[in-house]
């Protein structure tokens, strides 16, 4: 688009890609994460998630090994990082999304949507005993949207799980949310919880946002999305300000359409409201599950099978977040005490029995030995969910606009999704 504006992007982790660079570069590291911020608010967002100087350092030797784990394909004695779904379903409609896609849809509709407490708590136990620094608590649903019981009937709910693993140790505590029902009372909660980061998807701001993120069932009302998400955001910086801490940091990441036009104003704004990481990410189509054989990048292996595991909401362990519909050739177990995964098929009901393991056992697996040495091996294609991986495939850059995506509407220009 002639009126698109180019934008100065920064690699996450700039020191350690120039110190890897041109090694292993078949494996690229974090080549999906773009920052729009400088690099001196970069470290500053950095050194406030930790209270001491030893967890910093520990952060660093973290990072550190994040790289070095892809780069020699080595996965080490335990993963770096585990992503545990707390709820694989959304408030939202968001229409570049692959949630709505009927692929995503046939792979859990009546499958278990929420991960128990009793199991979540176990993931966070285990990670502690194996001093896995990392811990996502979101993937394919809303996070906040995660409501369980413990063993007393007590309501337990997204503040309650990043409370625990905090109080278990781990040393950085994330998850990511579209923050539209974070109110005043889960924002205290989760500001007295400590996580190190909220990530908050904000595609624009107030116009281009609310084409894209309005909820479905608020759209014929005179609901503002993007002013909720906003004062919402401001609720938990005042919160944490006022009470002398510097964390939760906040971190917000949009696509880069609904910012061409005028990107640093998205930024200036973001930064105003007390932001403290900017990102933005290039567009990907999901709208058909295989991508043209020209666009596959041949040389190329992926990080996370040497980095971090995948449980989902259902206790499905996968060796990334992008095999995420599940695929029977990705999953490698499910989460010992979690129930058989159940899905329908029209009036039938399928029970998918995958081998019960903890982290540990699903780490050092035959399965997931294999999909490594695929990697390495460079014939990842051999995997047909890795063949068609968004994640391998080639990367027009961040400042893409897709010919067939609708500038004017924020939505792809072809509203049915190809089978």
């Amino acid at each position: 688009m002639d009126n698109a504006h180019q934008i100065r992007i920064y690699e996450r982790e700039e020191l350690l890609s120039k110190e890897w660079k041109g090694k292993s570069d078949i494996i690229p590291v974090n080549n999906q994460q773009h920052s729009f911020d400088t690099l001196k608010r970069q470290k500053i967002f950095e050194k406030s998630l930790f209270e001491i100087e030893n967890e910093l350092e520990r952060y660093n030797n973290y990072r550190e090994e994040w790289y070095r784990r892809a780069k020699e394909f080595d996965p080490g004695d335990a993963p770096l990082a585990v992503c545990c779904e707390l709820v694989s379903y959304c408030n939202l409609n968001c229409s570049m999304c692959y949630t709505i896609t009927e692929e995503y849809q046939s792979s859990v509709i009546g499958a278990q949507r929420i991960l128990p407490w009793s199991i979540v708590k176990k993931i966070i136990d285990e990670c502690a005993e194996l001093k896995i620094p990392s811990m996502l608590f979101s993937w394919r649903g809303e996070s906040t949207l995660y409501h369980s019981m413990d063993k007393n009937g007590n309501k337990k709910n997204l503040p309650d799980v990043l409370s625990y693993a905090r109080k278990k140790g781990i040393l950085e505590i994330t998850c990511l949310t579209n923050g539209q029902i974070l109110d005043p009372k889960m924002a205290e909660a989760i500001v007295e919880a400590e996580p190190s980061w909220i990530s908050i998807s904000i595609d624009g701001l107030e116009d281009n946002y609310n084409k894209i993120r309005t909820p479905f069932h608020k759209r014929v009302s005179d609901y503002n999305a993007f002013n909720t998400v906003v004062n919402n955001i401001k609720k938990i910086i005042s919160l944490r300000n006022n009470r002398g801490k510097k964390r939760p940091q906040i971190r917000t990441n949009t696509i880069f359409p609904p910012i061409a036009n005028d990107p640093y104003a998205y930024q200036k704004f973001m930064r105003d409201i007390g932001i403290g990481w900017i990102t933005v990410n290039e567009i990907l189509d999901f709208r058909s599950k295989e991508i043209p054989e020209s666009s596959i990048i041949e040389n190329w292996a992926c990080q996370y099978p040497f980095q971090r595991l995948t449980v989902s909401a259902n206790g499905s362990i996968l060796p990334c977040t992008g095999a995420h519909n599940e695929e029977r050739e990705m999953v490698i177990g499910r989460y010992t005490g979690s129930r058989k995964k159940e899905v329908k098929k029209g009036n039938s009901t399928i029970i998918i029995d995958n081998p019960e393991r903890n982290l540990s056992e699903s780490w050092h697996c035959s399965e997931l030995k294999n999909i490594r040495n695929l990697h390495k091996e460079n014939r990842r294609k051999e995997i047909e969910v890795c063949r068609y991986c968004r994640h391998g495939a080639i990367k027009h850059g961040v400042e893409w606009i897709p010919d067939d995506w609708d500038m004017d509407n924020m939505v792809w220009t072809e509203c049915i999704w190809k089978k």
